[in-house]
């Protein structure tokens, strides 16, 4: 299993989320929507309504959640 993981470069539970994957060994890509590379996301996050970061999918495209949703996806596998 992988994740992607949308969040910013200054958000904690960003940060929680990608060292709670890296000590799982689990692997992930992560994009920051504060550079200018991945600025788009931040458009798609916006007009889906959500309004947080850290927003968290799986590697087949199901919506995890945020940081408390990923602790919990992750006791389950």
């Amino acid at each position: 299993m992988s994740y992607v993981v949308v969040g910013t470069s200054n958000c904690t539970f960003c940060t929680k989320a990608k060292h709670l994957l890296q000590e799982k060994r689990v692997s992930f890509t992560a994009y920051s929507v504060d550079t200018q590379s991945s600025k788009w996301l931040l458009t798609l996050i916006k007009q889906a309504g959500m309004t947080t970061v850290p927003q968290i999918w799986d590697n087949k495209g199901n919506y995890v959640g945020g940081y408390t949703e990923l602790v919990q996806n992750l006791e389950r596998e």
